[in-house]
């Protein structure tokens, strides 16, 4: 596939951001061929952008970037500094974070109106609902792409950024390439911060999702209102037609209220999602009642508008059912039957490390989960009591070089809601293991019905080994992480290799008659 050429005039990219007698005092047309935000990509006709960041401002590099070739330096005003003394165009830009999206927008020839865009935001969620979403249009043909904390790319082959949302520039370059790709259907996670700093400044999207919203970022947001108001920006975006949001959410509903006028102007369309009684629901809401958690999955009577029918999905937890009704209503957003989006979702696969099943014959239900943190370890393990038969049981430890105080309180967490607790290390780094096992301890009740093992290896064989048919086993913590992390060095491990290599010896050992 060719790469495609983009060559603008700056005046172009700049309309209306900066003064138009500043632009037309330039003597000398000035093409841009390229954007950067890192000085040492700039070639030939670049375009620098120098942002302030924490530690520098970008114009430090204005000479470096003028050697190097770039036709032009566009810069965020700060009062600690001023113009360089360079020879090619340089334009101070009050608020050149939120422009940025317009100038991208503009130079990749708007890339994102020429696909279905599906933005989602919430404080957890995210990343499930895109995958959801695009693993549902894949179900036919490879024509969905996800953008968000896994990477960039087809669910099944995302490459990583290590961000939620990249920084702008990234996200539009990355919209030109899976357009090239022939991909129709983007769902990107939309974080906080992102909208805070004008991340997706110039996407077009056509359906935006609400997951939920709780206390989080407070380090950066200060206030849980000023964290709601970056999340709210999303849902007055101005291209968006369709807003789907969680009615059983405090935001959620506060988003139906606002936006109301709106809707009964015919500018955009509300589809609230739920779980309860439908009559409960505004009329038209799409809402899963009667909800039975087995340990296939999860099944539900699904209603919408006078739609009444069968929901069945390969994936656990209460919160899972929401991220599939996000999901369903985004696709139903995007004018796919609700039939036609339930049918697909009831082949989706859950997110590598998050509620991951691990497929045995022996009848014991077996899940490797990311919960590392109080919070996460607790959601985890009442959502999944509801596809248990009979014991839980719960694998689980606490990573070296991080936070102490959370130790005691996820042994806690464990004691109260599983039946039987396994202690083991996660990650020590540099700590010793029997210190961190020690603050853990401190959490139990009853310590002396808490099995202790460092090595993880022997810990999740040995919880496969008491399990019986009927039990469920949560090995919780590392998720889709492929190494352990000890004095230092790096080592293999896979929890998820490990439970399936341990349920293999024990049926082994069944047929054997060990």
């Amino acid at each position: 596939m060719s790469k495609q050429v983009y060559e603008h005039h700056l005046s172009f990219l700049l309309q209306d951001i900066v003064a138009a007698d500043l632009l037309s005092s330039f003597t000398k047309p000035c093409i841009i061929n390229a954007l950067t935000l890192d000085s040492r990509d700039v070639q030939a006709g670049s375009l620098f952008v120098a942002l302030s960041g924490s530690c520098r401002h970008g114009l430090e590099f204005a000479l470096t970037a003028e050697k190097q070739g770039a036709a032009a330096i566009i810069w965020e005003a700060d009062e600690d500094y001023c113009k360089p003394d360079v020879a090619i165009p340089c334009i101070k830009i009050d608020d050149l974070r939120q422009h940025l999206g317009i100038i991208a927008n503009r130079f990749y020839a708007e890339p994102s109106k020429q696909l279905d865009m599906i933005g989602v935001t919430g404080t957890d969620g995210k990343t499930t609902v895109t995958h959801f979403i695009a693993q549902a249009f894949n179900t036919t043909a490879n024509v969905a792409a996800v953008i968000g904390t896994l990477g960039i790319g087809r669910p099944n082959a995302v490459i990583e950024t290590g961000y939620t949302t990249p920084d702008v520039l990234s996200v539009h370059q990355a919209l030109v390439r899976l357009k090239q790709q022939q991909l129709a259907h983007i769902a990107m996670e939309v974080s906080s911060h992102a909208l805070d700093q004008g991340r997706v400044n110039g996407v077009a999207f056509d359906v935006v999702v609400l997951t939920n919203l709780t206390r989080d970022h407070l380090d950066y947001h200060q206030t849980v209102d000023a964290y709601a108001a970056a999340k709210a920006k999303l849902f007055a975006w101005p291209t968006a037609k369709t807003l789907v949001l969680n009615l059983d959410d405090e935001f959620g509903v506060r988003l139906v209220n606002e936006h109301q006028v709106r809707v009964n102007t015919g500018e955009i369309k509300i589809i609230g999602y739920g779980v309860g009684n439908a009559a409960d629901y505004p009329v038209g809401s799409l809402i899963a009642s009667n909800p039975r958690y087995t340990m296939q999955g999860i099944q539900a009577t699904i209603h919408f508008h006078q739609q009444v029918t069968h929901l069945d999905v390969p994936v656990l937890g209460a919160f899972n059912l929401y991220n599939i009704l996000a999901a369903a209503g985004s696709l139903v957003g995007l004018g796919m039957s609700l039939k036609e989006a339930l049918t697909r979702l009831g082949n989706v696969d859950t997110v590598a490390g998050r509620m991951e099943t691990i497929v045995n014959d022996q009848g014991i239900l077996v899940v490797v989960d990311y919960a590392h943190t109080p919070g996460a370890l607790e959601q985890a393990l009442q959502a999944i009591r509801k596809h248990t038969t009979n014991r839980l049981i719960c694998v689980f430890g606490c990573g070296g070089d991080r936070d102490r105080g959370k130790r005691p309180l996820m042994a806690r967490i464990a004691e109260q809601n599983a039946d039987m607790v396994i202690l083991t290390d996660d990650n020590p780094r540099n700590e010793m293991p029997f210190q961190i096992m020690n603050d853990m301890i401190q959490g139990l009740k009853s310590p002396e019905h808490v099995a202790m093992e460092h090595d993880r290896h022997k810990a999740i064989r040995f919880a496969i080994q008491s399990a019986a048919a009927g039990d469920t086993i949560l090995i919780a913590g590392k998720g889709h992480e492929t190494v352990q992390i000890v004095r230092g060095e790096t080592h293999q491990f896979d929890d998820r290799e490990q439970a399936a290599m341990a349920l293999r010896a024990q049926q082994d050992n069944k047929i054997q008659g060990v």
